[in-house]
């Protein structure tokens, strides 16, 4: 019996302890307070705003971390600052080459337009804002061009490339399945043609404190980084040394070299629109069309080498980049898109790591082009839309 006595202690704790367990994972279901939570964020209160999106890959040394909460990502942004008076305020979506990657955040694209000190004829002055986000997909930028409609821009000036548009390549990033309601919602409403879709739906254990438990550690380590953020200015930890983009190419014209399941195409050796995600772009369009928001399109610079016969660079054979400028100079003119091609802007040698990140200098003489495009659009003219929009968040 007197063995009895501490195992029926043991045995009435632990059950306790699990149904205690079961019953706040119930609740915490029911109330979803990550969704709450993710709005809230000691950024542009105890702390500036942030002057670019997270990411990093070296969280203890760039002060940041990879964080996939869109509401949060923005909050803690300066473009969740009240809008100046006079404020024209122009948000930069794309790539890492937009968000600048091995680049200071004084050495961004969206820095060095704002070192221009631009204003409209009627005086505005223009406020640019840096969105870029370092991964290759036109959906991660559409999610983003949705969530950034709600912080009142004039203008989105969207960069993007052929790698960006590949459709069996945009939704495997942490960043869009965590964004899956959304997805879902844009997926029924648009029928995006996507090899990918249906990605698992969120679990019954996925929407409970259990499932969560790494999303509410990132939200409250993000946080903390901001102090040695505040203190230091560092959210990239630069490399001293940078291995430069590959100059010695492939004879290939394959344009998948590393993934040929990445892309299908209608016609060997031929892109055409179909091949591409330009109804993904075409839901960009819509959703800042329905808020009166006009977009710049503009096909990015990238390396071009004088020499190989077959291919531009170590992303793209001749053949299908000059076959994707046709198609995106032809659908952004015959659907009234605002749009800008200067994929040859940048001289080869101010090329860093990749074919398309720029050096701190490259980058501010390339802004200062994109700075001529900003003003010369009517902000009272958005590009046309589609009659029917997609609802929900952002729209």
């Amino acid at each position: 019996m007197s063995d009895r006595g501490p195992f029926r202690l043991l045995r009435n704790v632990a059950i306790k302890a699990l149904a205690l367990f079961v019953a706040f994972n119930a609740l915490y279901f029911a109330f979803q307070p990550l969704g709450l939570l993710e709005h809230l964020t000691i950024y542009n209160s105890l702390l500036p705003g942030r002057l670019r999106l997270p990411f990093s890959q070296n969280a203890d040394v760039s002060y940041n971390l990879i964080e996939t909460s869109l509401d949060q990502m923005l909050a803690s942004h300066e473009i969740a600052q009240a809008k100046a008076p006079g404020e024209y305020r122009v948000v930069l979506i794309g790539d890492s080459s937009v968000w600048g990657y091995l680049l200071e955040p004084t050495q961004t694209q969206a820095a060095c337009l704002n070192q221009l000190s631009l204003s409209l004829p009627s005086g505005r002055k223009l406020r640019f804002y840096n969105l870029g986000y370092p991964t290759l997909s036109v959906m991660k930028d559409l999610l983003i061009l949705r969530h950034a409609l709600a912080y009142q821009p004039d203008l989105v000036i969207w960069s993007t490339t052929l790698a960006s548009l590949y459709p069996s390549d945009q939704l495997d990033f942490e960043v869009i399945r965590r964004q899956y309601d959304e997805v879902a919602s844009l997926q029924a409403h648009y029928q995006f043609k996507l090899p990918q879709w249906p990605l698992p739906a969120p679990s019954f254990l996925d929407r409970t404190f259990f499932g969560q438990r790494r999303e509410l550690a990132d939200w409250l380590r993000y946080q903390l980084y901001g102090l040695d953020w505040a203190a230091t200015g560092i959210d990239h930890r630069v490399p001293q040394f940078v291995t430069p983009h590959p100059v010695d190419l492939s004879s290939s014209d394959s344009l998948l070299l590393a993934n040929p399941n990445l892309m299908t195409l209608s016609a060997d050796h031929h892109i055409q629109a179909q091949d591409l995600s330009l109804d993904v772009v075409q839901a960009g369009m819509d959703s800042a069309a329905a808020k009166n928001v006009p977009v710049l399109l503009v096909n990015e610079p990238m390396v071009r080498s004088p020499d190989n016969p077959v291919r531009w660079n170590s992303y793209y054979p001749r053949w299908a980049y000059d076959d994707y400028r046709g198609v995106l100079q032809t659908t952004a003119a015959s659907k009234g898109w605002h749009y800008l091609d200067v994929w040859d802007a940048v001289p080869n040698q101010d090329f860093t790591d990749t074919d398309f990140h720029m050096t701190p200098a490259a980058a501010c003489q390339y802004a200062a082009r994109l700075g001529e495009a900003s003003v010369t659009i009517d902000p009272s003219i958005p590009q046309p839309h589609s009659p029917t929009q997609a609802g929900g968040k952002g729209s």
